[in-house]
Order: C-alpha cells, then structure tokens, then sequence
C-alpha cells in the first residue's frame, strides 16, 4: 500500500495522468451512487466531513463566500429564482402555521422595519407606498365598508375609556377651535383689504368712457389684442380717446 500510494503521488504529478485518473474516479463514483445505498452512505459522510471541516472558523467563513457567490450566480438565472421564491414561499408558509414561529418571525420583522422606519427618507417612501396601497384599497366597495366598521367598533372601544373620551374631546375642541380661528383671520384679512381699497378710491380710468375704476374692475389690452378680436384700428381711434400703448378697458366698455 506505501509502494502504491508512493507511486501514485510520483504519477500524479504529472498533469495529464492526473486529469484522467480524476476523470476515471468521477465516472467510478457515478456508477457507485446509482446505487441508493452507497449513495445514502456516501451523503452521510461527505456531510460528516463538512461538519468537522466546518469546525474551523476560517474554513466556515470561506465556505459561506462560496456558498453566497454560487447562490448568487445562481440566481442570475430567472427560472432558478423563480422557482427558489416559490419553494421560500412555500416554506414560510408551513412554518408560519406554527404559532410561536410566527409570533417570532412577526417580532423580528416588527423590529427590522422600526429600525429602518428611522431612516427619513425610507420613512417617507414607506408612507408614500402605504397612502397609495390604502388609496388603491379603499376603491374596493366591500373592503372600504369593512374597514369603516373596523374603524367604528375600535372608536367604540377606545371610548369606553374616561382618558380616551377626555383626549378626543380636547381634539375637538382644539379643531374647532382653529378652524374658527382660521375664518376669523379670513374676515379680517377680507375686512381689512375691503377698507384699505374703499379708502384708495377708484383711481384707474377706462380708455374709452373714462370713468374711475377699482383695479379689478380694469382689463389691459394692445391694439393687436383687440385688433384679433375683430375690431377694425380706425374704430379702435375713435371710441379710446386715451392715446396709450396699453388701452384699459373698465367691465361697461369691454361689452
């Protein structure tokens, strides 16, 4: 066996013998694994093997490199990804119908989204997904009515409790509050606006009849403005006695 193995280790250095003898041993060993027996045995160990080898922490961290990048190119391929997200599917699946996986799993992903619910800018594209989702949603007749019961029976229940009711009549108040304020600061803006105009006066005068008008009273015009409009230049002379580029036309006259 040492003269053998000896002679072995002499002839494999040379390249070409030892891609046959490899060449040999691969066909050996697919002949032996049609058999379901030795192939059973043959798993076995090779998995053994992998597990002692991965004892090794080096040896683990480049075996998972490997093991990502041929995953990796794997998936370049879209069938093989097609078909590995429906298997994940499918798994997931039946390990969620274990109620304390699932209550794990939906902590775990409870978690990861918080944590990445404190980056602003996932923050607002998340809320932007889940207005247009919910929007998309309610054009659906029966969830829409679904949801507002859903709606009404938790108000019901948050109002059966004194802090609640105290908090939402103190929302309501607040709204009315600033709505009233709103239209107050709405009048007076309008109020003010009206005195400050009454108090100006009409100063604009109308091209044609001459009359004062208030701004919003006046349309500007050219010639050719009107000149589009049908009417002929000498008319134009005769009824806007003020000779200006702009012609201001009060709301009478633009009839």
């Amino acid at each position: 066996n040492r003269r053998r193995a000896n002679s072995l280790k002499v002839e494999r250095q040379s390249k070409e013998f030892k891609t046959g003898e490899n060449k040999r041993r691969i066909e050996a060993l697919r002949t032996e694994r049609q058999n379901e027996e030795f192939r059973a045995q043959d798993n076995e160990r090779r998995a053994e093997a992998l597990r002692i080898e991965r004892q090794n922490e080096e040896f683990r961290a480049e075996d998972n490199e490997r093991r990502a990048d041929a995953h990796k190119t794997e998936r370049q391929n879209e069938e093989f990804r097609a078909q590995e997200n429906e298997r994940r599917a499918e798994a997931l699946k039946i390990e969620r119908q274990n109620e304390e996986f699932r209550a794990q799993e939906n902590k775990r992903r409870a978690e990861a989204l918080r944590i990445e619910r404190q980056n602003e800018e996932f923050r607002a594209e998340e809320n932007e997904r889940r207005a247009e989702a919910h929007k998309i949603g309610r054009q659906n007749e029966e969830l829409r009515a679904q949801e507002n019961e859903r709606r009404l029976k938790s108000v019901k229940v948050k109002r059966e409790e004194e802090d609640y009711k105290e908090e939402e009549r103190r929302r309501n108040a607040l709204r009315m509050h600033n709505t009233r304020d709103k239209y107050k600061n709405n009048f007076d803006g309008m109020e003010s606006n009206y005195e400050s105009k009454i108090k100006e006066g009409p100063t604009h005068i109308c091209s044609c009849c001459g009359g004062l008008w208030f701004a919003y009273s006046i349309r500007e015009y050219t010639v050719e403005m009107l000149a589009k409009k049908g009417l002929k230049k000498e008319f134009i002379d005769t009824v806007c006695y003020l000779k200006h580029a702009i012609i201001k036309l009060c709301a009478t006259c633009r009839k």
